[in-house]
């Protein structure tokens, strides 16, 4: 099988089990309160986070939160096949964007601004590698991401070894109900 069928062969049977997986709110909960705390240890303020598409991890609690506490909340927008992160106020003012998500009107904030990323995958490794959607829309926005790079999952769509080429990024830390895994351990602001 070549890379390519691997990765696809991987993609859909993650994506199956998730589209059928029964979510457990006490589990979103717990990637909640486990994200929050990523925050606090790291003092961030500026996060980049998703807008939940097909039974991702819900990220809606933990934006309603971060509102809650005046952080800089961004949402990505998707635009000539770039995303570009917009600062919002209010999760209620979105609209239907690229592929069905919602996605936030306004200006462009400065990326390398940015404290942390949450990077959505349909899979990721214990290395922090990610197997996305395929479009490769994260891997060029985090080509030159300086700051801390974040996944959210459930247990399943943590493997053992994801097939990765030189050009995917991977995330330093990916966050599931069970446990914190610091992918990215050996960079230096993971050690500050």
């Amino acid at each position: 099988m070549t890379y390519s069928q691997i990765k696809n062969e991987i993609r859909k049977r993650i994506l199956k089990l998730r589209e059928s997986y029964q979510v457990n709110k006490e589990d979103i909960y717990k990637i909640k309160e486990k994200f929050l705390s990523l925050l606090d240890k790291y003092k961030s303020e500026r996060i980049l986070l998703y807008y939940p598409h097909k039974n991702e991890i819900n990220t809606i609690p933990i934006i309603e939160e971060l509102l809650k506490r005046k952080k800089t909340v961004l949402l990505p927008k998707v635009e000539k096949g770039k995303i570009l992160p917009i600062l919002i106020s209010d999760i209620s003012n979105l609209k239907v964007g690229f592929a069905g998500i919602k996605e936030p009107e306004g200006e462009v904030f400065p990326k390398n601004s940015i404290d942390i990323t949450v990077v959505p995958a349909v899979a990721y490794d214990r290395r922090g590698y990610r197997l996305g959607y395929g479009k490769g829309f994260y891997d060029r926005f985090l080509q030159d991401f300086k700051n801390l790079k974040v996944g959210l999952a459930y247990k399943f769509q943590v493997l053992d070894k994801i097939p990765f080429e030189k050009h995917d990024i991977p995330v330093d830390i990916i966050i599931t109900h069970e446990e914190v895994i610091e992918a990215g351990r050996e960079r230096s602001f993971l050690n500050k």
